[in-house]
């Protein structure tokens, strides 16, 4: 049936259309106007979830005291993050007389847009890049000056930015080392790295760590929070973690937030507004808690955030987010994994690691993907793992299940563990000796997952660090937190 027919107009002939296409063009309409309402309803309720919640959970956050330690150690991915989560802290622990050393991790030399707008170039080679990290590791030094910090208490480590992940990943122990694409380099090429000319492998990070911890023995360690979702961030606090776990380390901890979608809301400066914790992670396994700033601490710190000229050019509004009445950490406790008693393991006895839904928008069209929450439970042979996902584990998407291994405070080596379809297998990594999955059992059955491993396929650990990434086509799709689970 034609689409169009003839009519006559005073100026020749003319194409009319049809009832049928007119009806169909106005659905499309139609379809496309719910779709905008739908999107800006959704936009009007985060806006006014976080307008309340900032107010709610300002009331409700217990309080912090900086000042009842002596010697606290705080750890930053990039220049500028130790200032933009703990410029108050820093002002309020150097009043009272204790000490203050800052590491970072690397010297923020990946940001190619601000490196680009500040050189006013459009292709950067190697050496821009470098002259970029010593320009950041600059305006550190300034800002920290400002706050009080000595520079002899200022540790540049020189690993490459936008790195740490795979360093903790793949180049963890590895027989090669990590290459920059950026720096074009196996090392760090700065002069005033902590250890010069490192080579790019996690196994020299952790290193560097422990070293750093062992000859300054602080009583409060601060560093990024786990479900950060930047990936140096997350890195980082899996880096810490994992030093402080084979240390030993009895101090507090605190972990600091910078990353998470358009969390701090709104951006730009609102010094009498407060941080709250995002309202997704507001209900999750972590305690967040906060350190109250006054007036002349909030216009200090941001003094110091301004230091940062070569951010504050591409993005002012994100940075003067952080300039708030308070500063917002949290306290990601350890889980004991209780013994298993034969029931059903997706009981809430079993419960180790809850993650926040719904969290990120392409996870709302792929539940599959989205991670609920993590189980786990063990007896005299094996230890056993569930995983629950928010809608049905789909075949085309891939599961990884990460695990660090440890004998108290040991560490016995690490498994990564992939989960396509039905199958599970281990992803060939150098770890030395070689865990298997052997005798090992999968089962699968829609949004539940399954995992019993032989105790002494891990080498009979009582402890696990671990976390659960989901992938399509390569895409990370989500992430859970890494969570130390006790055996004993």
């Amino acid at each position: 049936m034609a689409k169009y027919r003839l009519g006559q107009k005073k100026r020749g002939v003319v194409f009319r259309k049809t009832q049928k296409e007119k009806k169909r063009r106005f659905k499309r309409k139609y379809i496309l106007y719910i779709f905008a309402i739908w999107i800006l309803a959704n936009v009007l309720l985060f806006l006014v979830r976080e307008y309340l919640s900032n107010y709610y959970f300002s009331t409700q956050l217990p309080e912090l005291s900086p000042e009842n330690y002596k010697r606290i150690l705080i750890f930053a991915p990039h220049c500028d993050d130790e200032t933009l989560s703990s410029a108050g802290v820093i002002q309020k622990a150097l009043a009272n007389g204790s000490k203050v050393k800052v590491v970072v991790m690397t010297n923020g030399d990946g940001f190619t847009r601000a490196a680009g707008q500040n050189f006013g170039k459009i292709r950067l080679k190697a050496e821009d890049y470098i002259k970029f990290g010593y320009l950041r590791q600059k305006e550190t030094i300034h800002a920290l000056e400002n706050l009080g910090v000595e520079r002899e208490d200022i540790i540049f480590l020189g690993y490459p930015d936008r790195g740490l992940r795979y360093l903790w990943e793949k180049y963890f122990d590895s027989k090669v080392s990590y290459f920059n694409p950026l720096t074009r380099i196996f090392h760090s090429p700065y002069s005033n790295s902590y250890e010069k000319n490192v080579q790019y492998k996690g196994v020299n990070v952790v290193k560097n760590i422990e070293s750093i911890i062992k000859s300054f023995e602080p009583d409060l360690i601060i560093y990024p929070y786990s479900r950060d979702q930047h990936p140096d961030h997350w890195a980082t606090s899996a880096f810490v973690k994992f030093s402080l776990l084979k240390l030993g380390y009895k101090g507090d901890e605190w972990q600091y937030l910078v990353h998470r979608g358009d969390w701090p809301t709104p951006f730009g400066k609102h010094p009498d507004m407060f941080l709250v914790p995002p309202f997704k992670l507001a209900f999750t396994d972590t305690k967040w808690y906060q350190v109250s700033l006054d007036d002349f601490m909030i216009e200090r710190k941001a003094n110091s955030i301004s230091d940062y000229h070569s951010q504050i050019k591409v993005m002012r509004g994100f940075l003067e987010a952080f300039i708030r009445r308070n500063e917002l950490f949290a306290k990601l406790g350890n889980s004991i994994a209780k013994r298993y008693e034969g029931d059903d393991l997706f009981s809430p006895k079993y419960l180790v690691i809850e993650e926040p839904t719904h969290d990120i928008w392409s996870l709302i069209f792929e539940k599959g993907a989205d991670i609920d929450s993590i189980y786990a439970a063990y007896d005299s042979k094996n230890i056993y793992i569930g995983i629950k996902m928010v809608g049905s584990a789909k075949r085309l998407i891939n599961y990884y299940l990460h695990i660090r291994a440890f004998k108290d405070q040991k560490y016995l080596g690490r498994m990564y563990i992939q989960i396509s379809g039905s199958k599970m297998k281990s992803v060939k990594t150098m770890t030395t000796p070689q865990f298997s999955l052997d005798n090992s059992k999968f089962q699968r059955n829609k949004s539940y997952m399954k995992i019993v491993l032989p105790k002494k396929n891990l080498q009979n650990a009582n402890m696990l660090f671990l976390s659960l990434r989901t992938e399509f086509l390569g895409r990370q799709l989500d992430r859970s937190a890494w969570k130390v689970i006790l055996l004993k």
